[in-house]
């Protein structure tokens, strides 16, 4: 008797411990879960992310939409842009939810650029900063409002520190920078006014 019990505790914690590894590899992050195929530059788990300065320097949108475009969007950091934490401060017009993340736009001085959250879900065991992400992410969610995929209003004046990112040139993104910069993770988030 103590045989089989012996054996079904044993096949129990197997089974148990089987399960816990496929929800394991289930939910680890993915280009197809996290926002397409540069995922790893958005979440700073890349390789080139131990090059990255993370203490931000203090710039502005206005600043930023006027660095020139790289012509592609680069699959790795080879730009001084993406190899620095910026920090800017704006007034967050509009959010959402999407894939990977919640997405900012952020304006000051006729000025419009994004920046985005990664959801903590997408942040590996190599990202870079990842306690400051998932703090942000977490602080975004209980000062200001819960994300839905629908674009929401704030008004809320922050100041935003993130990396900085190349993402497509797209004009029918609300808020897009034309050379399609972006702070890409958001690492840091200090809000003024408005949540």
């Amino acid at each position: 008797m103590k045989r089989v019990g012996l054996t079904a505790a044993f096949l129990l914690a197997a089974t148990a411990a089987a399960a816990a590894a496929n929800t394991h590899i289930s939910a680890s992050p993915s280009a197809a879960t996290c926002g397409g195929s540069l995922w790893r530059l958005m979440t700073l788990s890349d390789p080139g992310r131990v090059r990255v300065r993370l203490t931000p320097s203090a710039t502005t949108i206005e600043a930023i939409a006027k660095r020139r475009n790289p012509g592609h969007v680069p699959r790795t950091r080879r730009t001084d842009f993406q190899r620095h934490a910026w920090e800017v401060v704006a007034q967050v017009t509009n959010f959402r939810l999407e894939r990977g993340g919640i997405r900012l736009v952020l304006y000051d001085h006729n000025s419009y650029m994004n920046a985005v959250i990664p959801t903590p879900n997408c942040l590996s065991t190599r990202t870079r900063a990842r306690a400051q992400i998932v703090g942000v992410w977490k602080q975004f969610g209980s000062d200001c409002a819960r994300a839905r995929t629908d674009w929401q209003s704030l008004g809320a004046i922050v100041y935003v520190q993130g990396v900085g990112f190349w993402s497509l040139r797209q004009q029918g993104l609300r808020g897009a920078a034309s050379n399609g910069a972006e702070l890409h993770p958001v690492t840091g988030l200090r809000i003024v006014t408005g949540c």
